[in-house]
């Protein structure tokens, strides 16, 4: 979501409301571009994101529930000079896509020392960058000479504000200021002239001007009449009260099905969609494009690459059990050459003997190493048979337990889509550390995980228990279930394990229900039939050393649904 200098101004006014005056308390880097500020102002917690990569944006947050455990040397260093301070306001600059947060922090010594972060919000150029006194202390991103030579962007540096400087920003000027700005600087056609005085101007704007100045931007400015020029000059002035004046973001759509992200209402544009906040839009914005890679995204990247990896060897070890088919015809020919062993065929190729092991006694033909006699050629397929037997015993032994592993796998990865805390992402990294997915954190819990974590629905007719992840899936299975519990769980598809306690006698219906939520609790949530296992606790075991979550049952009864989202469950 792009958003242009003018629309800015509107979301620098927001962030300032609501964070002037506030106290950084914490500091997070997310990811190489994203930088989480934990603020406490006006007796709220804010969660200030900043982030310059794909899709830069600078906005207020919910609260993010899997932060980095491990500082970067970065945040360590910024945590340093920023941690403690005040922020006394946050300004856009010159109108343009930059914005300033000033911050004051007390030293040990009573002194006071002046933070000021640049947040430049310039597509493929964006930057967060902290100077004090003028120089660079550190940035997101360092720009060498050879990457620009025109601005150099690295700690010890001078920091120069971009190109653009002799443009001003709209907001800052009157109507009287503005016509005269018009009249002084105006050079060429109108929308060039508007483009070079101000800053902010995206194409949406610049046509909501014209048309409201009943121009095509095309007239040359000093051609214009007094009767004009006062009509642009207040259509601006008018255009600058009405951005004083707004909150929030709107999503338009003209007829060409161009989209517009401004906060005021457009002509010729309708609305899509309404935003209470700008930074509700952002956030949307960056949650749908999944812009930043939080701990979770890296956990669910190497989970991803885990599956690849084993899908894989699942492959391989399949197609070198397709060649033991191979095995009883490399015996055939051991046999029929032994029952030859009288030829001479050294320095052969291929030998062609009858088959006398079969009712047909078709000619066969059997390629030969050269250099081996008869005898040991077929010595050479027995050993081959042999290899292929065994083969074959280990392979089916490793394709069991690959096909185990991969399932175990996605039902991790599938987990993750559930876990909405702090805690049920930490159980899943924990599953994934004793799995050896993951590397062991050093750095242990500031808490202990529990084992309530689970989701719990109340129905009429009882209660339903479900699992977030494999190791809650576990518990409830295997320790909380009774054994006159029923167990539901998706058919050969990742899934909860959900768990129903009755007060009534189970029928149909019942049943019927807790199956749609069964299936709503898995991958399969957006197809129309889904099939759903069910049984007595008391059917169910787990195999030995087998991994959490995998259970065993022999007698079931199965269910076609489609899934449906339990009514007193919220996301």
């Amino acid at each position: 979501m792009n958003l242009d200098g003018l629309t800015m101004s509107v979301l620098a006014k927001e962030l300032n409301e609501r964070l002037q005056t506030g106290q950084i308390q914490k500091l997070y880097q997310i990811d190489k571009t994203t930088l989480l500020f934990k603020v406490r102002a006006l007796n709220e917690d804010q969660n200030l994101i900043i982030t310059v990569g794909a899709t830069p944006a600078m906005y207020l947050s919910q609260p993010l529930q899997d932060l980095p455990k491990e500082p970067s040397s970065l945040c360590m260093f910024l945590r340093k000079h920023i941690e403690g301070s005040r922020i006394v306001k946050v300004e856009q600059i010159n109108g343009d896509r930059i914005m300033c947060i000033q911050t004051d922090k007390l030293e040990m010594d009573g002194s006071i020392t002046s933070t000021y972060i640049y947040v430049e919000l310039m597509g493929k150029y964006s930057n967060c960058i902290f100077v004090q006194d003028g120089i660079i202390l550190e940035s997101l991103i360092h720009v060498s000479p050879l990457m620009n030579r025109e601005r150099i962007i690295s700690p010890k540096i001078q920091y120069d504000l971009p190109p653009n400087a002799n443009r001003v920003s709209l907001m800052d000027f009157d109507n009287n200021e503005i016509k005269n700005l018009l009249t002084s600087f105006g050079n060429g056609s109108v929308q060039q002239s508007i483009r070079a005085i101000f800053n902010g101007f995206g194409k949406p704007l610049l046509d909501e001007l014209l048309y409201i100045s009943k121009l095509s931007g095309e007239e040359i400015i000093t051609d214009l009449d007094t009767s004009q020029l006062d009509t642009l000059a207040k259509a601006l002035y008018d255009l600058k009260v009405k951005l004083e004046n707004s909150k929030g973001l709107f999503t338009l759509v003209n007829d060409n099905n161009k989209k517009a992200y401004t906060s005021i209402l457009l002509h010729n544009y309708k609305v899509l969609k309404e935003y209470n906040t700008i930074s509700e839009a952002l956030e949307e914005s960056i949650h749908n494009t999944k812009a930043i890679y939080t701990a979770d995204k890296e956990l669910e990247k190497i989970l991803t690459a885990a599956i690849k990896k084993e899908e894989g060897r699942h492959q391989k070890i399949k197609d070198e059990l397709e060649d033991t088919k191979k095995m009883e015809t490399y015996k055939l020919y051991g046999d029929l050459l032994m029952i030859n062993a009288h030829l001479q065929v050294q320095y052969e190729p291929s030998i062609e003997l009858q088959n006398l092991l079969s009712e047909e006694n078709e000619m066969l033909t059997i390629p030969l190493k050269p250099n081996l006699t008869i005898v040991e050629n077929a010595q050479w397929y027995y050993k081959l048979y042999t290899k292929l037997k065994n083969r074959m015993v280990s392979g089916e032994f490793q394709l069991n337990a690959s096909t185990t592993k991969l399932a175990y796998l996605q039902s991790i990865l599938y987990s993750i889509s559930l876990a909405t805390t702090r805690e049920s992402l930490e159980e899943i990294r924990k599953e994934c550390m004793d799995a050896g997915i993951i590397k062991k954190s050093k750095k242990p819990l500031s808490y202990k995980l529990g084992k309530s974590n689970y989701i719990h629905l109340t129905i009429d007719e009882g209660e339903i228990f479900i699992g977030r992840n494999n190791q809650q899936n576990e518990y409830l299975t295997h320790r909380f279930a009774k054994p006159t519990d029923i167990w539901f769980h998706t058919q050969d598809i990742q899934g909860s394990h959900l768990i129903l306690r009755l007060n009534v006698e189970p029928d149909d219906m019942i049943l019927s229900k807790v199956a749609q939520y069964a299936a709503y609790f898995s991958k399969a949530r957006d197809t129309s039939k889904v099939p759903v296992d069910y049984t007595y606790i008391k059917n169910i075991k787990k195999p030995p050393g087998s991994p959490l979550g995998f259970v065993i049952f022999n007698t079931h009864q199965t269910m076609i649904v489609e899934p449906k989202k339990p009514e007193n469950y919220r996301e």
